[in-house]
Parts: structure tokens; C-alpha cells; sequence
């Protein structure tokens, strides 16, 4: 965190850095900021490299920016500002703008893109896939603005409910990816507006680079295509090793995303507990609606039985979809291993719920 990144949030107040921090620009900050508001944002941070990030620290600290800042943070930290030659004025515009698009729902919101954001971050350099792919600096800009927009304008219900009630969006999008291909739309819809134009200081190649990557890595969290792109990056793992090819990095990103995207669930379990209580928030609200519409109520979407079905459905995704996941991630980044026994761990926590229940 250097210290133009620090003077360009500065509108989120005057910002502050610890005492450990001994560069000259920010330590004058430090001495003539009035609280430590800003100390404890730059302190948390510090530890965007790391797995374990408390987003909801940050997120409830940066009275509700932490979508703003951790994008912000991490286009300076991977020199991509400079790079491109971003306006400071038009990225914190950009960010401003995003983040309010979030709607506040229990979990598709913007806590959760600053969420998966970090950790996509961690995933691609941290955690290793950089060693195994070539990540260029129109890769690195398509994956923090992916991850900050990959569910822009969520409404806080899922593609099968718009597609059941025949929803404008459904309908706008043929009932493919709706919501997938909804936030990238309103996305590049927003850039049309020179002040929120992150990418106007691109070239035409650069710009419709980042585009392509962001669009196939938005679509790829469409759990609808879960098994398909799975199985492709499964296939892809018997072949060559030599993964530089332009199709093999983007399927390499969109995996990335998407083990992202489903990471709370192999996070401290008390950042995943968290989640899993706003997922199912979400999803009852959901079955509240279905409800009203006398539909069917979407599995595991029923307050009325959250007792019986809840860990069950937990269990079931970390089985089917998550745990199979990241095997295969780490079977690609061997140094993401570690991150299935973590997934291990939390699922254990909902078996001995469930043990508990039928003992009783």
C-alpha cells in the first residue's frame, strides 16, 4: 500500500497507517490524520495477501467500502493504474458507482464481491496459479474488475426464479446466464459514460482483451455451467502442460473465479458460518416469494424446514460442487491443497450438527 494509493482514497476520509510503517509520504499522513479510523483500514489491508482476510472487519470499519477499497487497493498493488494509465478521478468513480449498484441482500452483495475479489486475488499470486499460467497485465485488470462486478445489480434471486416467473431479464436474455449476462451488461452499459470509463485510457486490443476475459469469467459463475466448465478444466488437466495458450489462461481464470466464488466455505469457520447464515437468509426470502406465487418452493429455500434441510443442503454443495472444485484447483496449483481440508473441516461441522439432531 504505497502512498498515492493512499492519497487516492482519500476521499474516504484522511487516511492514517501504523506506526510500523516508516515511508516518509504516508508517515505524514499518519501524524497529521485525527483518529485511527484509517489505521485500522490500512492494518487490515496489510492482509489482503492472506487467506484467512476478514472482509466483514473491513467492510463494517470502511462503513460499508469495502468493495471500494479492496478493488482500489489491489489495481495499485499489481501496478495496473500506472500501467494503463487509469484517471484516479474516473477509478474512484468507477468504484463509487459499483459498489452502490450492489443491492443490499443478505449475501449477493457488496461485502461478498469485496470477498471474492480478495481471495480471487490470492488465488491467482499468493496461492500460486501465477506459476502455472502467464497472468498479463490485462489478465491481472480483467480479474479484479471481474471479481468486483461478477454480481452487479444482483436482485437478491436466483436465475431459476427469474426464469419460472418470466422476468424481464429471463426474457432479455433468453433464459441463458441471466443474471451473469445482467451484470455485465449494466457494467459496460456504466463505462459508456466517459466519468465512469475505467478502461478509456486502454488501446482498442487492450480494451477488447479485458472485455472478452471479463465477459467468459463473469458467465463462468453461472452455476448452471458449473459441470460443463468443470469437466473442460478436468479434460484440459490430462492434456499438455503448457498452459500459455490464450484459451488455456482464460478457462485457468474462469476457475479461479469460480473457486472464489464458493471459497467461504473453506475459510476460518467463523467467516464461513457468517455466510452460510446470509446464504440462507437469502435463500428464504426467496422460498418466501415462491411462496406468494404458490410455486414450488427451490430446494433448501424453506425457513420452514431450515432444522431438517439446511446442513444438508450445506453438506450436499461442499460435496457435489465445492470439495470437487478445489481438487481439482489443487490438482493444477498444488499449493492450494491445503484449502480442501480446510472445506473438510467446515463440512465436519454440520455432520456432527446433524449427528447431534438424530442422537436427540
Amino acid at each position: 500500500i504505497n502512498a498515492e494509493y493512499m492519497g487516492d482514497v482519500a476521499g474516504f476520509g484522511r487516511p492514517v497507517v501504523p506506526r510500523s510503517i516508516t515511508d516518509p509520504q504516508l508517515r505524514q499522513l499518519l501524524d497529521a490524520a485525527p483518529d485511527d479510523t484509517h489505521e485500522v483500514l490500512v492494518q487490515l489491508l496489510e492482509k489482503v495477501d492472506s487467506w484467512d482476510f476478514d472482509v466483514f472487519a473491513l467492510h463494517e470499519r470502511s462503513r460499508g467500502a469495502s468493495l471500494s477499497l479492496i478493488t482500489t487497493c489491489l489495481l495499485y498493488k499489481h501496478g495496473l493504474v500506472q500501467h494503463f494509465n487509469i484517471s484516479p478521478d474516473v477509478l474512484q468513480r468507477w468504484c463509487s458507482a459499483i459498489e452502490s449498484g450492489y443491492h443490499p441482500n443478505p449475501y449477493h452483495n457488496a461485502c461478498h464481491a469485496a470477498d471474492v475479489t480478495q481471495i480471487l486475488h490470492y488465488i491467482l499470486y499468493p496461492g500460486g496459479m501465477c506459476r502455472a499460467i502467464t497472468i498479463s497485465p490485462e489478465d491481472a485488470l480483467a480479474s479484479i474488475v471481474a471479481g468486483c462486478i461478477h454480481d452487479f445489480d444482483h436482485p437478491g434471486f436466483n436465475n431459476n426464479f427469474h426464469t419460472r416467473t418470466g422476468a424481464y431479464l429471463a426474457t432479455l436474455y433468453n433464459d441463458r446466464s441471466v443474471l451473469e449476462n445482467h451484470h455485465c451488461a449494466s457494467t459496460f452499459e456504466l463505462m459508456k459514460n466517459p466519468k465512469f470509463d475505467l478502461l478509456q485510457s486502454l488501446t482498442t486490443d487492450q480494451r477488447k482483451e479485458v472485455r472478452d476475459t471479463i465477459l467468459e469469467m463473469v458467465l463462468a459463475t453461472d452455476m448452471g455451467n458449473h459441470t460443463k466448465i468443470y469437466q473442460t478444466f478436468r479434460r484440459r488437466l490430462s492434456d499438455d502442460p503448457d498452459w500459455q495458450r490464450r484459451d488455456d489462461v482464460r478457462l485457468a481464470l474462469s476457475i479461479a473465479i469460480k473457486m472464489a466464488d464458493v471459497s467461504n466455505c473453506g475459510r476460518p469457520q467463523p467467516l464461513y458460518l457468517e455466510w452460510a447464515r446470509k446464504i440462507a437468509e437469502e435463500f428464504y426470502n426467496q422460498g418466501d416469494a415462491e411462496r406468494k406465487l404458490h410455486y414450488g418452493i427451490s430446494p433448501f429455500m424453506d425457513r420452514l424446514k431450515h432444522k431438517t434441510d439446511f446442513s444438508k443442503g450445506q453438506m450436499s454443495f461442499m460435496n457435489y460442487i465445492v470439495i470437487p472444485l478445489f481438487e481439482a484447483g489443487a490438482e493444477f496449483v498444488p499449493d492450494l491443497d491445503w484449502t480442501v481440508q480446510r472445506i473438510q473441516e467446515n463440512k465436519l461441522y454440520w455432520q456432527k450438527r446433524e449427528e447431534a439432531v438424530s442422537a436427540n
